[in-house]
């Protein structure tokens, strides 16, 4: 997993939960104590309609804000037009309110369309968010001054709720963006200490493989060549033929091991079997069923006596794979000769048996899978 995959999962769980939060808020807020000072001002409310349907109003945009909220469907285009409905919906109520009463025991709309705001603009730029404040704060001010009451009593008092309801939201805003950085910033740093670890992981498996692979051709291919080299070993020997012929194929293997194939397995084979047709012997591979991800020791050892048999072929083979749920069976028919296998190869993970028929050597390797979850 990526690193912005890895921030991006983190910044979805944490603004999951501060979006929760915020609906748990507003839904308190608005059906619980809007609703109270609505009942206990309504005898004040002139007219009462607007009062009732600006309440009604901002109880749908809440719940349709939630919902898109919580189902990370709020688009930009539909969080503004929610809140410019909010607004509308606080002007309609501020209107609603006995004359001064802005600011009073009976007004509930200001503080409301504030928590809208964060509710709906929270995940949108801070400027936006600003702008609604000041625009709920401005209709709070134009109503008392139409109304004739911005004396230095009210002023201050204004001032005060400013401060303490806009503030707390500004706060509220800043604190969640702040959490939500260091938040990344900490699962930044996390991953990248898990990719250090992964790479030098990695690194020790690379150099683990080709100290695997150059000892295997110090104990293997190394005196086969040192041996014709000195002309201790006979190239007209069939006996060193064929340990050449062996050896050469396990070098194919060996070298197609690591390829990024989708059959690893079968793509070894196919190596294997290439050595072989180079020699002239006629090779058919088929395969049946769908191979799963198998170990690279794994396919070694299903490989291995496949190998051995091509390598000694005389003139045809054929290679057959199949896959069922409980095993992998890797079996090769060919017409060499009885003394190609002495022993099964590999542990004993691998079942193999072979036999002698007119002429053809049949070799069968068996891997067993584990059962399905």
């Amino acid at each position: 997993m990526t690193a912005d995959v890895v921030n991006g999962v983190v910044a979805t769980r944490f603004g999951k939960v501060v979006d929760i939060g915020l609906v748990a808020i507003v839904g308190v807020w608005h059906l619980g104590l809007d609703t109270l000072r609505v009942l206990r001002g309504w005898p004040l409310y002139e007219p009462q309609a607007a009062a009732a349907g600006a309440w009604l109003a901002l109880t749908v945009i809440q719940t349709a804000g939630s919902v898109l909220l919580l189902r990370s469907a709020l688009s930009a285009y539909t969080a503004r037009m929610l809140a410019g409905a909010a607004l509308l919906a606080g002007i309609v109520a501020t209107a609603a309110y006995p004359p001064g009463g802005a600011i009073s025991d009976v007004s509930w709309a200001w503080n409301t369309v504030g928590w809208f705001g964060m509710l709906l603009l929270m995940q949108r730029p801070l400027w936006e968010l600003i702008t609604l404040l000041g625009a709920n704060t401005a209709v709070t001010v134009g109503f008392l001054a139409a109304d004739g009451a911005l004396d230095h009593v009210t002023v201050s008092r204004l001032l005060a709720s400013v401060y303490v309801t806009a503030g707390v939201q500004l706060t509220f805003a800043y604190l969640v963006r702040q959490l939500n950085d260091a938040a990344r910033e900490a699962t930044e740093i996390a991953t990248g200490q898990a990719e250090h670890l992964a790479g030098a992981t990695a690194d020790e498996t690379v150099h683990a493989e080709r100290r695997r692979r150059y000892e295997y051709l110090r104990i293997r291919v190394e005196p086969l060549l040192r041996g014709l080299a000195e002309r201790r070993l006979d190239p007209g020997d069939a006996v060193v033929r064929r340990r050449a012929a062996v050896e050469a194929a396990r070098l194919r293997r060996l070298f197609v091991e690591t390829d990024d194939t989708p059959h690893p397995l079968l793509h070894e084979l196919r190596g294997c079997a290439d050595v072989a047709e180079r020699r002239g012997i006629h090779v058919t591979l088929l395969s049946y069923g769908d191979l799963p991800d198998l170990p690279a020791s794994a396919r070694r050892e299903l490989a291995e006596g496949t190998l051995l048999v091509l390598a000694t072929a005389t003139t045809r083979a054929r290679v057959t794979v199949v896959t069922t749920p409980e095993e992998v069976a890797v079996s090769v028919v060919a017409d060499a000769p009885p003394e190609t296998l002495a022993k099964s190869p590999g542990p004993l993970t691998v079942s193999a048996v072979y036999e002698q028929e007119e002429n053809q050597l049949w070799w069968e390797t068996r891997w067993p899978l584990p059962p399905a979850p």
